[in-house]
């Protein structure tokens, strides 16, 4: 049991140590043999938890997407107003990834090399991106019209907010308002419009319900 809290607290030093250097120095401008200073431990230590960096980004995402779907959680015990569960799923993402602009920025160019095992769209991020995904299932759950939507088409309504909010990310990333209050404002905005419509997604959903899912079971994302 002692060792394997001391080996918990190991890995979770490494980790943080990764991030500050991630935060301050980019991740192109930090290496291994950096983190493992900074963590006061052997550079082997380091590669024994983490065998590279993508292995530290990945484990980052993990984290990410943990501390969201804690608070995600939390409201949706509160409310079943879908406005809001979105609404915390949006905002709660850019609460925690507040202090990582910098390094999201840095991670950008990579996220979207499908070559990299930490792309959004690759196989390794393929358990953080179907938990992000089905947090927005859950948000939506309790509106009455999902329920009146076959299986495909509840799956594209998800996929389509999935996707807005990863929009919402790139946004993010460059808006130099003070706080990003530009960004919270743009996804209350987005969201005030999304719930408006939401009513009519069964009469919508014969007529472009099946050809969107058609495209994205073909970009296997259905």
């Amino acid at each position: 049991m002692a060792k394997a809290k001391r080996s918990a607290e190991t890995r979770a030093k490494i980790f943080r140590a990764a991030l500050a250097r991630f935060r301050k120095h980019g991740l192109d401008g930090t290496s291994m043999r950096d983190i493992a200073g900074d963590a006061e431990v052997a550079v082997g230590a380091a590669y024994y938890y983490f065998p590279s960096k993508n292995a530290i980004v990945l484990a980052y995402y993990e984290e990410t997407q943990r501390l969201v779907a804690e608070q995600a959680s939390a409201a949706f015990a509160e409310t079943d107003d879908v406005r809001e569960r979105l609404g915390v799923c949006f905002h709660a993402r850019l609460d925690v990834l507040s202090r990582d602009r910098k390094l999201l920025a840095a991670l950008f160019h990579t996220i979207a090399d499908p070559h990299t095992e930490v792309s959004i769209f690759g196989e390794g991020t393929r358990s953080v991106r179907e938990d992000s995904i089905a947090l927005f299932a859950r948000a939506i759950a309790p509106a009455s019209v999902t329920a009146a939507l076959d299986d495909a088409t509840r799956r594209v309504l998800v996929l389509a907010l999935w996707s807005l909010h990863m929009g919402v990310l790139l946004y993010f990333v460059h808006d130099r308002s003070r706080g990003q209050h530009k960004t919270h404002a743009l996804v209350d905005h987005t969201l005030d419009l999304v719930c408006s419509v939401l009513p009519i997604a069964p009469e919508l959903a014969p007529v472009f319900g099946d050809r969107i899912a058609a495209v994205l079971r073909e970009a296997d994302l259905l």
